[in-house]
């Protein structure tokens, strides 16, 4: 039975989270997949899709803006900058989808050459605030993804999964671009942010 995502993570009133995310905006071909999937989306068991803007490709959620100072987050933010800037990243797809703890889940490939950018961001973070302050990804590896709808308590994901597997939608091609340091928080059943840091990769 999957509970509810913003209550799952416990989301305090007014909580800000520290993150490093892979923006979406203004990509055509991502924005145009998602809105092709919209209506397979649509289902009482899912709060509404993200919005265009808000598309994004969680790298890190480092911990709450009482966890970390501001000054610690620009810090990192500088050493991720010159460590992407060395990467040759290759053209990315969402490759497939799935349900992750009642949420649509849309699989970022090749994810071996996505995964560079979540260990550049653990290795600066380990660097400025040390190994024992390291936060690092609550499912015991990094899993490339971009959630597109969140989950509400419901009974049963079938219904989901027949829209889903009854929707034929070409994948979305993409290049990683923008990875900003970004303070987060949840919003009617999506994440909201403001850039920090910019971070522009090659």
């Amino acid at each position: 039975m999957a509970t509810d995502h913003f209550e799952k993570r416990d989301l305090l009133p007014g909580q800000v989270d520290w993150n490093f995310n892979l923006i979406f905006a203004g990509d055509k071909d991502v924005v145009r997949m998602v809105e092709e999937y919209a209506p397979s989306l649509k289902h009482p068991g899912l709060h509404q899709p993200a919005p265009p803007e808000w598309l994004h490709a969680t790298v890190l959620s480092m911990g709450t803006t009482e966890d970390y100072t501001e000054e610690e987050m620009l810090s990192v933010a500088e050493k991720v900058q010159l460590r992407v800037n060395e990467l040759t990243l290759p053209e990315f797809s969402f490759d497939s989808w799935w349900m992750l703890f009642g949420n649509v889940v849309f699989h970022i490939s090749p994810d071996d050459e996505f995964t560079k950018l979540y260990d550049i961001v653990t290795t600066s973070l380990a660097e400025v605030v040390g190994n024992e302050r390291v936060t690092k990804t609550p499912h015991g590896r990094y899993l490339p993804h971009s959630t597109f709808a969140y989950a509400k308590t419901h009974k049963n994901e079938r219904e989901i999964i027949e829209q889903l597997n009854s929707s034929h939608v070409v994948p979305a091609h993409f290049r990683a671009k923008h990875m900003p340091l970004i303070r987060q928080w949840a919003n009617d059943g999506h994440y909201e942010w403001e850039v920090v840091k910019p971070v522009n990769i090659p």
